[in-house]
């Protein structure tokens, strides 16, 4: 049975530049020293999320990899490196949430032997949102890097490859869609729901979510009843980088009508969002190649997706004046029918005491079982044991 821990991360960056000219000219600056090459590198997968080593003057670190943003190094590599700015710009979140940013040029990042070089990043604060600070990352792989050339994510194998050109007998039975470019060079592609084409949808590995909509296109599914009964998240949410907590109040949908080039996929979650994307949840299924000297992306299902869906029914987050709460409930989940609502601080999780040294961390990097306990506090003051199951859908 699959289990999911309960936390989504979309970091889904727009840039509003300052300079709109200049800069359409600084992000496609760049290149990669090598002229032929077919590279691979052991990848990390923790969260739901890809995590690349890369090499930075000698050091290795370690960095997200997101089609959905731009690249991006840390306020701290900065900080050592002194990289020159170049320009500044507002960045925008997943949650909408805006933020001055400034923007460097970086002369080279490696990944294992190959080197791309004069490549602009943006200097982001990692540690503004909580679940991310966990995360531990360097910068993000973002997307005017990942068009220098061609890449194969294979998470079964735990393997990226990327290369100068693609052999096509490893592309053999791979379902191939197209997808088309901003200037941001992240990618977009069409997708299947039921009898409606939805358009544009950004192909973002920086979510560890399924697919999200914007209210218009799920309602829209919903009048034409492709999609069948909902479920609803109430309570705030804190998935974007800026890190501001926002309100969340998003339906919900388990869907067997999602087709991809006419390629029936079971079980994918369908929510609403103010981004319209496909997340890690889904990608996860394919070992994926993004051939972007044709634009194409090339899927090819190697996990098997059971029956029935586990899901915890809520979500945890952090304050720095409250501490560890619980951030959203999904309504008549199981914790929901147990008493579990948003806004109640949470002391215990299973065997993790945030009263007694334990953290918000120790959450993100905790692997709930089917049978969940915990202790809360709810508005009264007054502290109470919950023990309920996973829901199933």
């Amino acid at each position: 049975m699959k289990r999911l821990l309960y936390i989504f991360l979309a970091l889904g960056l727009l840039i509003n530049y300052a300079c709109a000219t200049h800069w359409t000219r600084a992000i496609q600056s760049g290149g990669i020293a090598q002229k032929q090459f077919k590279e691979s590198v052991t990848i990390e997968i923790r969260n739901g999320l890809i995590f690349v080593p890369v090499t930075i003057q000698g050091r290795e670190y370690r960095f997200l990899f997101d089609s959905g943003a731009p690249l991006s190094i840390s306020h701290k590599l900065q900080d050592d490196y002194n990289f020159k700015i170049i320009s500044t710009g507002n960045l925008i979140d997943s949650d909408h949430n805006i933020k001055r940013i400034k923007w460097a040029k970086v002369e080279s990042i490696s990944n294992g032997k190959v080197s791309f070089n004069n490549q602009s990043v943006f200097i982001g604060d990692f540690e503004a949102n909580p679940f991310l600070k966990c995360l531990e990352i360097d910068g993000i792989i973002g997307s005017n890097l990942l068009r220098h050339c061609n890449w194969t994510i294979d998470q079964e194998q735990k393997s990226l490859t990327f290369s100068d050109s693609l052999d096509k007998d490893d592309l053999n039975g791979s379902i191939k869609i197209p997808f088309r470019t901003d200037n941001q060079y992240n990618m977009y592609t069409d997708i299947s729901v039921g009898r409606a084409t939805v358009r544009n949808i950004l192909v973002d590995y920086g979510s560890n979510g399924s697919i999200a909509l914007n209210d218009e296109i799920f309602n829209t599914l919903k009048g034409r009843n492709i999609l069948g009964e909902t479920i609803i998240e109430k309570g705030m949410q804190q998935s974007g980088i800026v890190g501001k907590a926002v309100p969340l109040n998003r339906e919900i949908v388990y869907a067997d009508s999602v087709s991809i080039d006419n390629n029936s996929l079971k079980k994918v979650m369908l929510r609403t969002g103010k981004t319209v994307s496909i997340g890690n949840q889904l990608l996860s299924r394919f070992r994926v190649t993004i051939d972007f000297n044709n634009k194409t992306l090339h899927l090819l299902e190697t996990k098997v997706v059971q029956d029935s869906i586990y899901i915890p029914g809520f979500k945890l987050g952090y304050l720095s004046d409250q501490g560890v709460y619980v951030q959203s409930v999904i309504e008549f989940s199981n914790a929901y029918e147990k008493g579990v609502r948003a806004n109640m601080k949470v002391n215990k999780l299973d065997r993790l005491n945030f009263k007694d040294g334990d953290n918000f961390c120790d959450y993100a990097n905790h692997k709930l079982g089917n049978m969940i306990f915990m202790e809360l506090i709810d508005s009264t003051g007054l502290s109470k044991e919950y023990n309920f199951e996973k829901t199933i859908y």
